[in-house]
């Protein structure tokens, strides 16, 4: 499987949409729930705060963004697939939240509003190949001290082989391959911001980056 398109990722989405938590649930065993939760608490959001969140999918992060920006704050959900924002939608009226709104865009083609707080993207932002110009506007449109949290999945080095192609074929129903292994979006998101916090886990196939603008 080579490098999908956006419409390739869009019907791929799109179709997983009804089933998308529940293909991640073997994630929230391993703690994914704490992990959202954790990356939020770094963002220090603040009440009445305007959070955006890119490649949002189903709205997983968006209790923990609520809480912390309240019913005077706001957050933007921004996903390529208009499948996965229904279900995100089905989420905010369970939640019975009306500061939430919900931008089918490719994230490259977004555009940050001028009250932009801060930024999160979760297990999506390794797929886009302009994910580095991605990661420059979004930094660019931050406040200073504004911060940017990252979390997803890497390529892990130190595993041997054979378990990397277990690796792939697991994540294969996200559209993940192989060629995806160099996609390191914590690298630009350095080069934008001031590193706060980094950190690989699971065994190296995962991590999370906070950075904050200067």
């Amino acid at each position: 499987m080579a490098i999908l398109s956006n419409e390739q990722v869009e019907r791929l989405y799109d179709k997983n949409a009804g089933i998308y938590d529940r293909l991640v649930s073997g994630f929230r065993w391993a703690g994914l729930g704490r992990w959202r939760r954790d990356l939020v608490n770094r963002l220090e959001l603040k009440a009445g705060d305007h959070v955006i969140d890119l490649c949002a999918v189903t709205g997983a992060n968006l209790a923990f963004l609520l809480e912390r920006v309240g019913p005077s704050g706001k957050v933007t959900l921004v996903d390529l697939s208009q499948g996965m924002l229904d279900q995100a939608r089905r989420r905010a009226k369970r939640l019975r939240a009306s500061n939430v709104e919900f931008v089918q865009s490719d994230v490259a083609a977004f555009r940050f509003p001028s009250e932009t707080s801060a930024v999160i993207s979760t297990f999506r932002l390794e797929m886009p190949p302009d994910y580095a110009a991605i990661i420059e506007r979004a930094s660019a449109a931050l406040p200073t001290g504004g911060r940017m949290a990252l979390l997803g999945l890497k390529h892990p080095e130190r595993w041997p082989r054979w378990l990397i192609e277990i690796g792939i074929f697991a994540t294969k129903p996200f559209g993940v391959s192989r060629e995806y292994e160099e996609f390191r979006p914590w690298l630009p998101a350095r080069r934008e911001l001031n590193e706060l916090h980094f950190r690989e886990f699971l065994a190296g196939c995962a991590y999370e980056f906070v950075g904050a603008k200067s």
